[in-house]
């Protein structure tokens, strides 16, 4: 098979899962799930590992959404603005915690979001999200050229064809916009599937279930100029240092030996060049 990326033909197989593979390109170094099935339009149906029962549980909650207070506080200091003068698109909205603060705090503010779980769930939650989140992925063409900001965090792992997926999001922007993108670092993939089995997620396999998109800086970077973007920042994030994000993904309480692991990580920041967390990337539309 080719690279669904560059189309190149020199693909190899990094894992094998139990109902596909895990495939790396060897010219652009894009790694991608085959079969290559898009599912960011259905990403917890089936989903072994379901964040959305999670969320009943005030610790989820709180631990949810003091990451996403932290989340709005780094893109308001990105954007460099008020986000109050600004119109701002949110795509994938998830469980709805980030939502519920940019709503607020956006001078125009529309979600949008493909799963109809998730969204009946964001406004089960957050009461003041009726009317501002769409259940698509993409909102109509009468918001073409309209927003300021685009915000895309752990969207870009689901989607089919992230390349023209991003130039579609791009005709939401207004000349100059910006889009704030966060993704998982999978640049030490096979030390994170060792981690990720000895802690026991993804019931044993080493990846998501419903990521088809394995993203790394020296891909990303060259992915989004092809997008026509200017990138103003491309830049590690800490997951291991961050207790809360720990707490979400373990899904219980954490044990000494990770609290231990989590305090010398964000005193030392000695995980980052491990690429142990996610990448955080400020662009702007041309």
């Amino acid at each position: 098979m080719n690279c669904v990326l560059c189309g190149a033909s020199r693909v190899t197989k990094m894992f094998s899962l139990e109902n596909s593979g895990i495939m790396k390109c060897r010219d652009c170094g894009f790694m991608f799930r085959d079969p290559y099935r898009g599912c960011i339009a259905g990403k917890c149906a089936a989903c072994p590992d379901r964040c959305i029962d999670k969320i009943l549980d005030p610790q989820f909650l709180e631990a949810r959404l003091r990451v996403d207070d932290r989340r709005a506080e780094r893109i308001k200091t990105l954007a460099g603005k008020d986000l109050s003068t600004l119109k701002v698109l949110e795509l994938g909205t998830g469980l709805g915690c980030l939502a519920s603060r940019l709503s607020v705090s956006a001078g125009d503010y529309l979600g949008t979001e493909p799963s109809a779980i998730f969204q009946a769930l964001q406004l089960d939650n957050f009461k003041g999200l009726a009317g501002k989140i769409l259940n698509t992925i993409l909102p109509g063409a009468e918001y073409e050229d309209y927003f300021d900001l685009l915000i895309a965090v752990d969207v870009l792992q689901f989607a089919e064809r992230p390349l023209e997926f991003i130039r579609e999001a791009e005709r939401y922007l207004a000349p100059g916009g910006l889009i704030y993108l966060e993704v998982p670092d999978e640049s030490s993939l096979r030390l994170r599937a060792v981690m990720r089995k000895n802690l026991g997620l993804y019931r044993g396999e080493p990846v998501h279930h419903g990521h088809i998109n394995f993203f790394t800086p020296a891909v990303l970077r060259p992915l989004l100029e092809r997008a026509g973007l200017k990138i103003e920042l491309l830049a590690p994030l800490s997951i291991v240092g961050d207790e809360d994000r720990l707490f979400l993904t373990i899904k219980k309480r954490l044990p000494f030996y990770i609290k231990t692991l989590s305090f010398l990580a964000r005193a030392t920041k000695a995980d980052l060049p491990l690429s142990l967390g996610n990448t955080v990337c400020l662009c702007s539309k041309r």
